[in-house]
């Protein structure tokens, strides 16, 4: 059986912590950001194999950690994050959601999606890595980053035993027991908390299944209803269904959430050196004209406007 690996940044120099931090410490997860919230940044982790799950215990200063679009897309592997928080918060947030994650409470959240956690304290935390067979449900959207007390029944069994994984070198059972048995906790608990928690109907489900379709190809210029349709296995009808309640239709929505893109990438400091033809271009659009047309119907002013008045500062959302 593998035995504890544990890192610590004292190892190397403060200038090096973040870099070996993101190299050494986080390996398993793939691609990342980083930004500690200074140099010191005094880090450490006990990891192990079990089977086929990593388990982690893990104490940070403050940082801010983060994948974007590009970073989840490099990565083909179907990994969900469990967390158990014992000391500190850390907020989480992925697509529309958010949490504070605080001590006694758990959370799972999906590497394959971008994501971004920050802590302003100390944090300690213990974690595993699964794949989403491992927990055997067919759709772990509606459990996905919602806040689950570890206070009693399957909750506080599966935050007892990921704790001991985590810290425990015994061999009193296999690597492979061990991290089916975690597998399983955390599938009992997901239900348990759904069975009261988790009330979401077959629309909402498909909402969902959308959005996260458009996350990943928002960018591409044939996106549109028809390869929405193809790329979920469903019709165009439905998909109209599934937006009738909204106030707008699908085409809307994506013309929307494109310029909404634009409008961040605009506004973002790290991308003042690209022209305005480039995030457009990079966000979908395949005519500049169009796209300065209905981006100053939505925003009131041109995109070079726009982004000279309000590069930086606060903005509203589109309407």
């Amino acid at each position: 059986m593998a035995g504890l690996r544990e890192h610590s940044t004292d190892v190397v120099r403060k200038a090096e912590r973040a870099a070996y931090w993101r190299e050494h410490i986080w390996a398993s997860l793939g691609d990342f950001d980083i930004k500690p919230s200074d140099e010191q940044f005094r880090a450490s982790t006990t990891m192990r194999h079990v089977g086929e799950f990593t388990v982690a215990r893990v104490t940070a200063p403050a940082h801010a950690l983060s994948r974007n679009h590009q970073q989840a897309r490099g990565d083909d592997r179907r990994l969900f994050k469990l967390v158990v928080q014992h000391e500190g918060t850390i907020f989480l947030e992925q697509r529309d959601k958010r949490v504070a994650l605080k001590p006694g409470d758990w959370t799972l959240y999906d590497m394959t999606r971008p994501f971004k956690f920050h802590s302003t304290e100390l944090t300690r935390q213990s974690a595993v890595l699964v794949r989403a067979e491992d927990l055997n449900l067919a759709d772990l959207t509606p459990y996905s980053l919602r806040l689950y007390s570890g206070a009693s029944g399957y909750s506080s069994m599966l935050r007892s035993a990921l704790t001991t994984a985590a810290s425990d070198n015994s061999r009193a059972c296999s690597e492979g027991d061990i991290g089916v048995m975690i597998a399983r906790l955390a599938r009992l608990a997901l239900l348990e908390h759904g069975s009261h928690e988790v009330r979401r109907t077959s629309r909402e489900v498909m909402r969902e299944r959308i959005e996260g379709y458009l996350d990943l190809h928002l960018r591409r210029y044939d996106l549109s209803i028809d390869t929405v349709a193809r790329g979920l296995n469903c019709s165009k009808r439905y998909l109209h269904k599934i937006f009738l309640d909204s106030g707008c239709t699908l085409s809307e929505h994506i013309l929307q959430r494109r310029l909404e893109a634009c409008r961040r990438d605009l506004t973002d400091p790290d991308k003042a050196e690209q022209s305005v033809t480039d995030i457009a271009y990079a966000c979908g659009f395949s005519s500049l004209a169009y796209f300065s047309r209905v981006f100053k119907l939505a925003y009131g002013e041109s995109p070079r406007d726009y982004r000279a008045i309000h590069g930086g500062m606060p903005i509203r959302t589109v309407q």
